[in-house]
């Protein structure tokens, strides 16, 4: 399988990636899905109007977040395609959705043009086709095929001239999952999901009380090749600020990039979160063998966080993805920090 690659992850830059809005409210619409027997709806993709004249009768997902995002939406039902892992810590509803639905490819990242009009979907939701295709161009190019294309919202930073409308992560997720409950008439159903999903991140935050400054360094581990981190643009970087921990690269207005070795041992982290990816470029499948692997790293000899166990919380990359498994992964952290 072709390994896949953290930038690609962090910020997709070219692709399908699709969900709901990035700048107008949840939902935001000119009316209800035809299925209620209502006029047409838009929502606003990254920027971009997607009208619906009926709620649409077959989904593709690409990648890990749109599944979740639309069981949490009420929606599962709707997944008739699937391009992505089946290694994703799905929730056991939407592992379900998933396994019910066609696969069409492991890697989301093989999706072509093709593959979406062959699959026969109404509408094609997740993460990235390919690079160096401009957005507007692939979504007036599949619209013209009678394929709608909406864009997960924590990937519309990723995009040149696209917003998020100064929307956090959680909130974007949020967002989506109304904007599906909007779209396929299961309103409550999502409504429900976003509150119990808010509570359980106060919750996780109430739970961990950290020193005053702690600070931590997210870090991407491949088993090859260069570090990777994450700056302000990224759901890990809120994650950690939910528990307490200041993001040591708070200040570098990006989702993903590669630290040079003086930024990371010079960086004063007091904990160290070991990004990992089963199915990527990592290439890592557990805890221990990311812990293995960064203690191993030259580059990370002059930082005396790394050698002790305690200041090392590994975290599979699944878990700080722009969809629902987010909220795991900070219930995940904060167990683990409070350890």
């Amino acid at each position: 399988m072709k390994k896949l690659n953290p930038w690609k992850l962090a910020v997709p830059v070219a692709i399908l990636v699709l969900a709901t809005g990035c700048s107008a409210p949840a939902g935001s619409a000119s009316g209800a899905p035809q299925g209620t027997g209502a006029k047409s709806i838009s929502l606003d993709s990254c920027g971009r109007q997607v009208v619906f004249d009926k709620a649409p009768d077959s989904v593709l997902a690409v990648g890990s977040e749109a599944p979740a995002l639309l069981s949490a939406a009420g929606a599962g039902d709707k997944l008739t395609h699937y391009a992505g892992s089946w290694q994703v810590p799905f929730d056991e509803e939407t592992m379900a959705a998933v396994r019910n639905a066609e696969r069409i490819t492991e890697d989301s990242h093989d999706v072509s043009y093709e593959m979406i009009l062959d699959s026969g979907a109404d509408v094609v939701i997740g993460t990235d086709i390919a690079a160096g295709i401009d957005l507007d161009s692939l979504a007036e190019r599949l619209e013209s095929a009678g394929v709608k294309m909406l864009t997960v919202s924590g990937y519309c930073a990723g995009f040149e001239d696209r917003s998020t409308g100064g929307l956090s992560g959680f909130d974007q997720i949020y967002k989506d999952v109304q904007s599906y409950g909007q779209l396929f008439g299961t309103e409550q159903a999502a409504e429900d999901s976003v509150q119990q999903m808010r509570a359980r991140v106060e919750q996780a935050a109430r739970s961990v009380k950290q020193e005053s400054q702690q600070r931590g360094m997210p870090l991407y581990v491949p088993t090859a090749g260069t570090l990777g981190s994450y700056g302000h643009e990224s759901l890990v970087a809120e994650q950690m600020e939910l528990l307490g921990l200041q993001n040591v690269f708070n200040d570098v207005p990006k989702r993903y990039f590669e630290p040079s070795t003086e930024e990371l041992v010079n960086s004063g982290a007091d904990k160290v979160f070991a990004m990992y990816l089963p199915t990527g470029s990592s290439n890592l499948e557990t805890d221990q063998q990311v812990i293995e692997a960064l203690r191993d790293r030259p580059e990370l000899a002059g930082l005396p966080a790394i050698e002790q166990d305690s200041a090392i919380v590994p975290l599979n990359y699944y878990y700080s993805s722009p969809g629902p498994l987010a909220v795991d992964g900070v219930e995940l952290i904060a167990d683990r920090l409070a350890r």
